[in-house]
């Protein structure tokens, strides 16, 4: 029987993502009303410019709108990218009898060996949620390390797949 889960997680706004908003509409504001109107030939087409630099301040701004898919199919994990509900980029697939562990962040598992490993994707909602997991891989000989969330039905068909790799 083939086994297919899917889950879908949504980035929080840091304030990292509310300071970016700020200086995106800050800046638009400068150079609409401060830089354009200084140069005479632009003046004439104020008004494309004003919708102009607003469209890409909203979009720069939705840009920042995040989600994070998990498709686990038999023991293949997928890892998509779903940016403003309207782009996806694939980030990861790999197979999870390749994890080398996979344990819970605030675990004691969660070594200073595994904290150095410097290729590091971070497909969660915020790093401080408490059902962040890592697994740690080889993905093109280069030692990798995912943080996600896994629910329980995932975690239940992971361990199928890895018993004595899978920490709860």
């Amino acid at each position: 029987m083939d086994i297919f889960i899917e889950k879908l997680v949504k980035k929080q706004k840091t304030s990292k993502d509310t300071l970016f908003s700020i200086g995106v509409v800050v800046a638009t504001l400068i150079i609409v009303f401060g830089v354009i109107p200084l140069i005479p030939i632009v003046k004439n087409f104020l008004i494309f410019f004003l919708f102009l630099f607003g469209y890409l301040a909203h979009y720069l701004i939705r840009s920042r709108n995040i989600e994070f898919e998990y498709s686990l199919t038999n023991s293949e994990l997928d890892v998509d990218k779903i940016i403003d509900q309207k782009r996806r980029k694939h980030v990861i697939s790999v197979d999870c009898r390749d994890f080398e562990i996979m344990a819970r962040v605030n675990s004691d598992r969660f070594t200073q060996d595994i904290k150095t490993i410097k290729n590091r994707i971070e497909a969660v909602s915020s790093m401080s949620s408490p059902d962040v997991y890592f697994a740690v891989f080889e993905n093109g000989g280069v030692k990798t390390l995912l943080f996600f969330e896994p629910n329980e039905k995932m975690l239940e068909a992971i361990a199928r797949y890895i018993p004595r790799k899978l920490f709860r």
